[in-house]
């Protein structure tokens, strides 16, 4: 059994069939955070390989296997076999390519060898000028298929270039053919061969040849653990001992959290060959979780492919994403920029804005003198359901503002009598209790029938239970006139975002909302509330009414005496006085007004269902009157505040 030494900061080859023995390595690659290792061992920085500059004792830095792809800026020069070295090096007497290619480019040279359409030859012969540099030697010494020759030939994306310039098909490396007139096509290395093509050579001598075959190696050396990793033999991490001389294993890699593994997950060794050539490693990654909003695509980095891939779950350092929304259902008024991996950080993460207060242009023909929904129309309706005897009832609405926050009134459409408030119509309060538990209620969205389990709503429908409900702060019910009716309801599940449940637009710009706010101007509003002014009478399907917005001045006038109190500090009057109203059932709904934005109609919330007066025959919805809705406006602060 031999015993190799190491001197100085040098690695092992263990694919090399002449280490058979154990060993005991004297340093490992450990230096800087990347790192190129050289064929024979030696450690040196990434960014000295492929730069002109021979830093590998070997000059295994500087090959054409290695640099032949390399991309070079448009501010640098690129040689022969692929180095990026400073722009100015052409023609400027100092060789910076380590082949000499800088300053044998056909412009450097006073005497050309280039006359009119012909190639002269070193032996003096003329070739026609586009035989040269094709990898067929048509100059009799083969000087056309030189780096002489071809040094300045740049070869398309779509075919191979030789060491030395030549172009050559595209697939044919690694054929056993040699295509290129130097045999760079056919490298061991550029090949990955364990095992060197046998060569034959002859000598002087006109009867003798030799012919000399490399022999395959039978064992192979494990070599030690992966920086930020560790190997597994056969499966078994325990029984995995770097040095160790096999036969035959397989290696499994396992990454520390971080780490992604580069290459094949698994590396073979069989009679003393590895597959794959490469073992693998572990390198820094970022995490790329999922996201409902944005879509993200690896764009293909290998040479001569263009394009996107999908992105895993976790990608390698120097990763480019490019990320866009999700459409439809989410945005970006601006073009979301890259995304670099960098260090186990993403450069920035994207946000994709939800599409809100858009419709799904379908509707056909709730309230009273409204017509009935089609799905989509208001897609952020929300129906609120009380838990009563076991059974899920529907008693009021609300408007989805995020995937989880809905914005509803304190109370069910309060019908106010002349003398007195139905304490019955409450959603979330009880006079004599106060604000109720969330576990008392539950939410859903997409629904365009009443009853809680309707199939005809799947599978469209979502639901949720309740999780918190946030009262504005001076609510207290009846008995301040159900002032500051408005109420934050956060769900325990998201709802996800289709054409069909999306949220509304909210905008709390004081201009904007004066301008959506004025005489006349049309708000649409949903709910299952009663249809007729009689009890029993509620829709069981959602129905949807639009009403405009009355100036305050009209409203005082067009209602009743005893009722005005109910329609001071932050509420609003709309609706008409011809049979179209918003009655009990409807409460939390929301009052949403169109405007065109970004090129798209969007709705934006200013009001949810408050209070209405009583009929004068006592009936609890009195289709003639004016429906005073709670302001959102005020309420910015609150809103904002529990928003996701």
């Amino acid at each position: 059994m031999s015993i190799v030494k190491f001197l100085g900061r040098q690695r092992t080859d263990y694919n090399r069939h002449t280490f058979l023995g154990r060993f005991k390595r004297d340093t490992k690659c450990r230096y800087w955070a990347n790192e190129f290792e050289c064929r024979d061992g030696t450690c040196i920085t990434a960014d000295r390989k492929c730069d002109g500059t021979i830093d590998c004792p070997d000059g295994t830095d500087e090959k054409h296997y290695l640099c032949r792809k390399t991309e070079c800026p448009d501010y640098l020069f690129r040689c022969t076999y692929g180095a990026c070295v400073d722009g100015t090096a052409s023609c400027n007497g100092v060789s910076d390519c380590v082949d000499n290619s800088d300053e044998l480019q056909p412009k450097c040279n006073n005497n050309s060898a280039i006359i009119g359409d012909k190639f002269k030859c070193d032996d003096g012969n003329l070739v026609e000028l586009y035989t040269i540099c094709d990898a067929i030697k048509d100059c009799k010494d083969g000087s056309d298929e030189t780096l002489k020759a071809c040094a300045g030939n740049i070869c398309p994306s779509n075919l191979f270039q030789c060491a030395y310039g030549a172009c050559v098909d595209e697939g044919v490396d690694c054929d056993d053919i040699d295509d290129c007139a130097d045999g760079s096509d056919e490298s061991d290395i550029l090949c990955n061969r364990r095992i060197p093509r046998t060569t034959t050579t002859t000598t002087i001598a006109p009867t003798t040849s030799s012919t000399t075959t490399v022999q395959a190696p039978t064992m192979c050396v494990l070599p030690p653990h992966p920086k930020n990793g560790i190997f597994l033999k056969n499966g078994d991490s325990a029984t995995y001992r770097p040095g160790e001389v096999i036969a035959t294993a397989y290696l499994n890699i396992t990454c520390m959290p971080g780490y992604k593994v580069v290459g094949d997950k698994v590396a073979i060794c069989y009679w003393g060959t590895w597959y794959p050539y490469s073992l693998p490693s572990c390198i820094r990654a970022c995490e790329l979780p999922p996201s409902e909003s944005v879509v993200y695509r690896c764009l293909i980095r290998e040479a001569g492919a263009e394009g996107t891939r999908e992105c895993d779950p976790l990608e390698a350092e120097g990763t480019v994403v490019q990320p866009e929304c999700r459409r439809p259902n989410y945005y970006n008024p601006t073009i979301l920029p890259y995304m670099f991996c960098v260090d186990g950080r993403w450069s920035q993460m994207p946000v994709c804005e939800p599409e809100c207060g858009t419709l799904t242009p379908v509707a056909e023909p709730l309230v009273a003198g409204g017509h009935l929904a089609r799905r989509g129309e208001v897609p952020w309706h929300i129906t609120i359901y009380e838990l009563q005897d076991e059974s899920y009832q529907q008693i009021c609405g609300g408007s989805l503002v995020s995937e989880k926050i809905v914005i509803s009134a304190s109370s069910s459409s309060a019908s106010v009598a002349m003398s007195r408030v139905s304490a019955a119509a409450h959603c979330f309060w009880l006079e004599s209790y106060g604000v109720l538990p969330p576990d008392m209620f539950a939410a859903a969205a997409g629904k365009l029938y009443r009853l809680w389990d309707d199939p005809r709503d799947q599978p469209y429908a979502q639901f949720s239970l309740i999780k918190d409900i946030i009262l504005a702060s001076h609510f207290g019910g009846a008995e301040l006139l159900y002032q500051d009716d408005l109420a934050i309801v956060k769900i325990s599940n998201r709802f996800t975002f289709r054409t069909y449940i999306r949220p509304v637009c909210l905008n709390f710009s004081p201009k904007f909302n004066e301008f959506q706010l004025r005489s006349g101007n049309i708000g649409k509003v949903a709910g299952f509330g009663l249809t007729s002014s009689h009890r029993g009478s509620e829709s069981p399907e959602l129905k949807v009414v639009e009403l405009p917005y009355v100036e305050w001045e009209e409203c005082k006038q067009s209602t009743p005496p005893e009722y005005r109190s109910f329609i001071i500090g932050t509420k609003f009057c709309a609706g008409y006085l011809n049979d179209t109203a918003v009655c009990k059932g409807d409460s939390g709904g929301g009052l949403a007004f169109s405007a065109h934005v970004m090129g798209e109609q969007r709705f934006y919330l200013r009001g949810v269902v408050s209070t209405s007066p009583h009929a004068p025959d006592g009936a609890p919805c009195y289709l003639r009157a004016l429906t005073a809705f709670t302001a959102l406006q005020p309420y910015k602060d609150l809103v904002r505040e529990h928003l996701d």
